[in-house]
């Protein structure tokens, strides 16, 4: 034996056996069984070819040359103990940076409360909202997303958050208009509000695919609130979502058995290898968020 490599682990065992003053103390220290310490210990006596430890009673105790390695070793041992614990503790610290990107709706409606109570739990971690409805990629791994589009995110982690179920509405005004609306025709051919410019929209009844229809988008916004604005100002009809609707918004619902696919938004980031703990602390809290709730109010207004 001569270097230290591979054999700092048996000299630590050592270490400990005199230090707790006992093999069996040393032991239930480090959570090893007492054989295994024993048979580790001889074999590092027979590579130094030095006798270390010898039997008294029961317990192994150390020899003159064992209590001469003992203390050469101590202020060393003890060293190493201190700097691992301090790089340990520093490594479950919560500190750097995340970016998170969010529909500004999102923020207003749960977000905002969860990265606040984050930040103040986690005060050495700093966060940036980009608050914008474009869908951008993860560059980073300190980049969070939250969207429904992850068609474009091939190779990122996607996780589910929460599945928002629509349904169509227009005002009465602007059915005074056009006259009432029985069929899925009458309705493909209405003025069209959408937050992009989709024209084929695919219709379901329950959990069944009935067809799609195609429709000619009067009005794209990018923004469901602004919609849903639109669409109680008599502008046209839209597909909106059902917790965006409430009784004291001037619109009435089209066809009710019949809606367009959900649509379910998901936090996206990289791979998980070499992820900060702040990314992950905020991943956690905010599909805690969601759970909570769905046993209780709407995770988004209208979502």
């Amino acid at each position: 034996m001569n270097s230290i490599f591979g054999n700092i682990d048996d000299l630590y065992l050592f270490f400990c056996v005199v230090e707790e003053g006992s093999l069996v103390s040393a032991s239930k220290k480090l959570k090893l069984p007492v054989s295994t310490m024993s048979r580790r210990l001889s074999a590092l006596e027979s590579r130094l070819n030095l006798r270390l430890l010898e039997k008294q009673g029961r317990e192994l105790v150390a020899t003159q040359s064992g209590q001469q390695a003992f203390l050469a070793i101590r202020s060393g041992m003890e060293n190493l103990e201190s700097t691992f614990s301090q790089m340990l503790s520093e490594s479950q610290d919560v500190t750097g940076s995340v970016k998170l990107a969010i529909p500004h709706n999102f923020y207003r409606a749960f977000v905002g409360r969860v990265v606040e109570e984050f930040v103040r739990q986690y005060p050495k971690v700093n966060v940036e909202l980009a608050l914008s409805q474009e869908s951008v990629t993860p560059e980073t791994n300190r980049d969070l997303l939250i969207t429904f589009e992850i068609d474009h995110l091939e190779g990122m982690i996607a996780r589910p958050l929460f599945q928002a179920h629509h349904g169509f509405f227009a005002s009465p005004d602007y059915l005074a208009t056009c006259g009432p609306v029985t069929t899925l025709d009458q309705l493909e051919a209405l003025d069209w509000i959408s937050v992009d410019r989709a024209q084929a929209v695919p219709v379901f009844s329950g959990d069944s695919f009935v067809r799609l229809i195609h429709i000619k988008p009067k009005l794209v916004v990018n923004d469901i609130q602004a919609i849903a604005g639109a669409v109680e100002r008599g502008l046209g009809v839209a597909s909106l979502p059902y917790r965006h609707v409430s009784p004291s918004m001037n619109i009435v619902q089209l066809l009710p058995d019949y809606h367009r696919s959900a649509k379910r938004a998901h936090l996206v980031y990289r791979d998980r290898k070499y992820q900060p703990r702040a990314l992950t602390l905020l991943v956690e809290a905010l599909l805690d968020a969601v759970s909570t709730r769905e046993q209780g109010a709407p995770v988004v207004k209208g979502d």
